[in-house]
């Protein structure tokens, strides 16, 4: 009569020392979770101290001003300058040939805080110590606007950075955006408003593989900051994102081929969801042996033709709308 009673008691006992297996076993399972979830987000912490720390320096490497750079003389100036904030990595920047009598060219008015400078290559405000698309703007404008009536000439801010990505620009803790926002800051002290922003980038994004929808979060964060610093210009997104300096041939090009038109297509998105934005030159037409000079950075005929081009979309977008 016992037996059926102690098996009774048995089973009885099983069931909480079951549920007490399983309940230490989900502990463990979400202890191990939790611990993993550390390490990445340590080693992603990590790697963002280094991008930080690879940025200060490369800020810090930018052209700077020198003593020599003569001031803007209003007395000489014949109407309003056409005011144009430039961004982007190293193709906005100074990694360009330079012209062997580049100095001997009209220099080009660019704002420095609260000074109008004259400067030739390599530009203040941008990394690289060559040649740029900007020194060639003002005589593409001038073929672009002739015959208008409405010539102005280009007065720039810069700020260019090689091999910078979307999230270096607009993560608010990026030193990158920390520089972006004091100029924006010493621009609007100086009451010095852009006609147009120009942005040339993409080829970082492309080169690792950033998703469309993270190239249009983070620019429409970005410009969520140049609103808020009173930026109301049309922004020119130029479809820059051809980069195949390292890649042979076969799978890797047509990788790289595939990942420039995820961010081809997000520039599109982006015109077509946000009126501020505007489709810019298309650079990466600029793709002959003569206009690279190592597969990502233009040479000197692909420095005129970007500058060809830009001129091209800055006067497209001032011409006045017909009813």
């Amino acid at each position: 009569m016992n037996a059926p009673v102690n098996k009774l008691a048995d089973r009885s006992s099983e069931a909480p020392r079951g549920r007490r297996t399983k309940h230490w076993v989900a502990l463990f399972l979400l202890a191990t979770l939790l611990s993993a979830l550390a390490v990445l987000q340590g080693l992603q912490l990590r790697q963002q101290f280094r991008r930080d720390a690879w940025l200060r320096l490369e800020l810090a490497q930018r052209v700077q001003p020198a003593p020599t750079n003569a001031r803007c003389s209003p007395e000489r100036a014949t109407g309003e300058p056409l005011r144009l904030l430039i961004l982007g990595q190293s193709n906005a920047g100074n990694h360009g040939p330079r012209y062997p009598d580049a100095d001997a060219g009209p220099p080009l008015q660019m704002q420095m805080g609260d000074q109008c400078i004259l400067a030739h290559d390599p530009l203040p405000g941008a990394s690289g110590e060559g040649g740029s698309i900007w020194s060639r703007l003002p005589a593409r404008l001038t073929e672009a606007q002739g015959g208008s009536g409405s010539q102005r000439s280009p007065q720039i801010a810069l700020l260019a950075v090689q091999s910078t990505t979307l999230d270096d620009w607009s993560r608010p803790s990026s030193p990158l955006n920390q520089a972006l926002q004091q100029k924006l800051r010493s621009l609007r002290a100086a009451t010095w408003v852009p006609d147009l922003v120009l942005w040339q980038q993409g080829e970082a994004d492309a080169l690792t593989g950033t998703s469309a929808d993270d190239y249009i979060r983070g620019w429409t964060r970005l410009l969520g900051q140049l609103q808020a610093a009173g930026v109301q210009a049309p922004v020119l997104l130029a479809r820059s994102t051809h980069c195949q300096r390292d890649a042979a041939h076969g799978d890797t090009t047509k990788r790289l081929t595939a990942q420039a038109g995820v961010i081809r297509e997000a520039i599109q998105a982006l015109t077509q969801q946000q009126p501020q934005l505007r489709l810019g030159p298309d650079t990466d037409t600029l793709v002959e042996p003569t206009q690279r000079r190592d597969g990502c950075h233009f040479s000197g005929q692909g420095l005129d033709a970007a500058a060809r081009l830009w001129s091209e979309s800055i006067a497209a977008t001032l011409q006045p709308a017909h009813p």
